[in-house]
C-alpha cells in the first residue's frame, strides 16, 4: 500500500506538477501575446514617431526657404530702391542743371534786350534834339517847315529799323554780361534798378 500511496502521491505531484506548467504555459501564451501586442504597439508608435520627424523636417526646410525667400526679395527691394533714388537724384541734378543754364540765359538776354533799348533811347534822344534843333533853326531863318513831318517819320523809322536788326552781343560783351549777374546782389534786378 504503501507503494500505491506513493504513486498516487507521485501521481498527484506529476498532476500538480502538469498542472503548474499548464498554468505557465499558459500565462508564457498570455505573455507572448502580450509582447507580441507591446511589439506591435512599440513598431507603430515608431512609425508615427517617424512620421513625425520627417514632418518636422519637411516644416523647417520650408521655414528655411521661406526665410531665404524673404531676405532675396527684401534685399532685392531694397537694391531697386537705392536705384530708383540714385536715379532720381541724377535726374534732378539734370533739371537742376537746365533750369540754371535757362535762368541764366534769360537774364541775359534780359541785359541785352534793356542795353539795346537803352541805346535805343539815347540814340532817339539824340536824333529828336538833334531834329528839334534843326526845326528851331529853321523855323528862326524863316523857311517854311512841309514836308518836315514826312522826313522826321521816315528817319525814325529807319532809326528803330537799325536798332532792332542789331546783331548777337559779341563773345566780350556776354562776359560782361555775366560778370554784371555774378557781381549783382539778388535783391536788385540784373541792371542795377529796384
Amino acid at each position: 500500500m504503501a507503494a500505491a500511496g506513493g504513486r498516487r502521491l507521485r501521481c498527484q505531484m506529476v498532476g500538480s506538477t502538469i498542472s503548474a506548467v499548464s498554468d505557465y504555459q499558459q500565462t508564457t501564451r498570455r505573455s507572448t501575446g502580450d509582447w507580441d501586442e507591446l511589439r506591435r504597439r512599440i513598431a507603430q508608435l515608431e512609425g508615427e514617431l517617424e512620421q513625425h520627424r520627417e514632418h518636422e523636417e519637411l516644416v523647417t526646410k520650408t521655414l528655411i526657404s521661406a526665410t531665404s525667400h524673404a531676405t532675396a526679395i527684401r534685399e532685392s527691394a531694397r537694391r531697386e530702391a537705392e536705384l530708383t533714388l540714385r536715379k532720381a537724384r541724377a535726374e534732378a541734378e539734370k533739371r537742376m542743371t537746365g533750369v540754371e543754364r535757362e535762368r541764366d540765359d534769360a537774364r541775359n538776354e534780359l541785359l541785352r534786350l534793356r542795353r539795346i533799348t537803352e541805346q535805343m533811347r539815347r540814340g532817339l534822344s539824340e536824333f529828336l534834339t538833334a531834329k528839334v534843333e534843326e526845326l528851331r533853326l529853321e523855323g528862326e531863318e524863316g523857311e517854311p517847315a512841309s514836308g518836315q513831318g514826312q522826313e522826321l517819320d521816315a528817319v525814325l523809322g529807319s532809326a528803330v529799323e537799325e536798332r532792332g536788326s542789331r546783331p548777337e552781343p559779341t563773345p566780350q560783351e556776354r562776359a560782361e554780361i555775366r560778370a554784371r549777374g555774378e557781381h549783382g546782389s539778388s535783391s536788385r534786378s540784373p541792371d542795377g534798378l529796384p
